[in-house]
């Protein structure tokens, strides 16, 4: 059976950089779905301000895992606990299944940042404004 977890952060946060090859702040919080085997999928809010935070999804490849008791306990986080405004994300120009998972979610396109990947390649910045927030 597989659950949302809260913690431990750390272990959450080691495995989202191993598998995603992301280095996070030490701010950042996260949201995983384990079952009895594995953690599934984390996500990472990271890079913390006043009107926002950056947010970065890593699975294990599957998508079984993507709950819509996590999805609202994802989009909670930032815009009802926290309070914030706004949510951005970032995804490499060259990888389609993340940018449909962006988009499906509700994020606008609001920029390239050139030649701003770990390739080399571009990136899109996504965002989500709180009121545009259907979950």
């Amino acid at each position: 059976m597989k659950e949302v977890v809260y913690s431990p952060t750390d272990e959450m946060l080691a495995w989202a950089t191993v598998r995603g090859g992301i280095k996070f702040r030490d701010d950042a919080a996260a949201i995983g779905v384990r079952s009895d085997e594995a953690l599934h999928g984390v996500i990472v809010f990271d890079s913390f301000t006043t009107t926002g935070c950056w947010v970065s999804v890593v699975s294990d490849g599957g998508r079984k895992w993507i709950t819509r008791e996590l999805i609202i306990k994802v989009f909670a986080y930032p815009f009802i606990q926290l309070d914030y405004p706004r949510l951005n994300s970032f995804v490499s120009a060259n990888n389609a299944d993340a940018i449909r998972f962006n988009e499906h979610f509700g994020f606008q396109r609001e920029g390239i940042l050139r030649e701003a990947g770990e390739q080399g390649e571009d990136l899109i910045v996504y965002g989500m404004l709180r009121r545009e927030c259907r979950w």
